[in-house]
C-alpha cells in the first residue's frame, strides 16, 4: 500500500515554482530531442542509454559494489562526455539560436531562397561548364566538414556561388556547405562514397564526394560536371541526373520538405 501521508506531503510542496521547474525541464528536453531528431547523434544517444541501462541492471542484479559506486558518482563525467560526443549538434544549435532565436531553433528551415540561389547558380555554371559541388545541411550537423574548409558565413546568393566555383579560384575544387540561408564554408573536404554500383564506378572524385556525404548524413548535394555541364543531385547515397533547372528546382523542393511530408510522399521524384 502506498504511504498516503507521504503523497499528501509531496503534493503540498508542489507549488507554482515546482510547476515552473517541471515546465522548464520539459522544454529543455523537448528542444534537445527536437534538435537531435533525424541525426546520427540520436542513434548514438540511444546506444549510450541502452549501455548505461544495462550496466545499472547488472550492477543492481548482482549487487556489484564497484559498479554501483561508479554509476552513482558518474553524472558529471556523463555530462562532459555528452558535450564532447554531441559537440557538432550543440554548436549548430547555439549558432541557430543566435541567428533566429528560440522560435527559429524549434521550427523548420525555409529553403525557398536557398533553392532559388542554387538553381540560378547551377544554370549559369552548367552553361559555362564550371564544375561545382554544393551541400545543403539539414538535420545532421556538418560542423566537422565545415572545419575542413574556409569559413565564409555569408548570405547565400547565385553570384556568390558562381564566384566561388569560377575556374582557378582558390576554393573552386572542393565543396560549399549551405547552413540555413548562409554559405557556412567553402573549400570543404567531403568523404568519398564507399560502395558504388557497377554503373557508377566511372564517376569522378566530385561526384563520389557528393554521394559520400549523403551516405553518412541527411544532407543534399548538388553537383555540376565540369566535363559535360550536367547537373545531378545526391540524397541518401543515390545520385540522380536532372535534365534542366526546372527539374532541379522541383527535386530540391521535394527533398527539403518537412519530415512529416516526406513520410507521406514517395522517396524520389519520378
Amino acid at each position: 500500500m502506498p504511504d498516503l501521508d507521504h503523497v499528501r506531503e509531496v503534493l503540498r510542496q508542489f507549488g507554482p515554482t515546482s510547476v515552473i521547474d517541471v515546465l522548464l525541464i520539459a522544454a529543455v528536453i523537448f528542444a534537445s530531442l527536437r534538435l537531435l531528431s533525424g541525426t546520427r547523434a540520436i542513434t548514438q544517444l540511444r546506444g549510450a542509454l541502452v549501455l548505461i541501462l544495462l550496466i545499472v541492471l547488472v550492477g543492481r542484479l548482482f549487487d556489484l559494489t564497484v559498479v554501483n559506486f561508479i554509476v552513482e558518482n558518474s553524472f558529471t563525467a556523463l555530462v562532459i562526455g555528452a558535450a564532447v560526443v554531441f559537440q557538432p549538434e550543440i554548436r549548430r544549435a547555439l549558432d541557430r539560436l543566435g541567428r533566429t532565436g528560440i522560435r527559429g531553433m524549434l521550427t523548420q528551415d525555409d529553403y525557398d531562397e536557398v533553392i532559388e540561389a542554387i538553381v540560378v547558380a547551377a544554370r549559369r555554371m552548367s552553361h559555362d561548364r564550371h564544375g561545382a559541388l554544393i551541400v545543403i545541411e539539414r538535420h545532421t550537423g556538418l560542423q566537422d566538414v565545415v572545419d575542413t574548409g574556409v569559413q565564409v558565413d555569408a548570405r547565400i546568393s547565385a553570384d556568390l556561388l558562381t564566384g566561388i566555383f569560377f575556374p582557378n579560384s582558390p576554393l573552386h575544387d572542393m565543396a560549399v556547405i549551405i547552413r540555413g540561408d548562409r554559405v557556412a564554408a567553402a573549400g570543404c573536404v567531403l568523404p568519398l562514397a564507399s560502395d558504388l554500383p557497377e554503373s557508377d564506378r566511372n564517376l569522378g572524385t566530385r561526384h563520389r564526394a557528393a554521394i559520400g556525404v549523403t551516405e553518412q548524413t541527411d544532407a543534399i548535394s548538388v553537383v555540376i560536371s565540369e566535363e559535360t555541364g550536367g547537373i545531378s543531385i545526391a540524397a541518401d547515397g543515390v545520385l540522380t541526373h536532372v535534365a534542366d533547372d526546372r527539374r532541379l528546382r522541383a527535386m530540391l523542393r521535394h527533398l527539403t520538405m518537412t519530415d512529416a511530408a516526406l513520410r507521406e510522399q514517395p522517396a524520389r521524384v519520378a
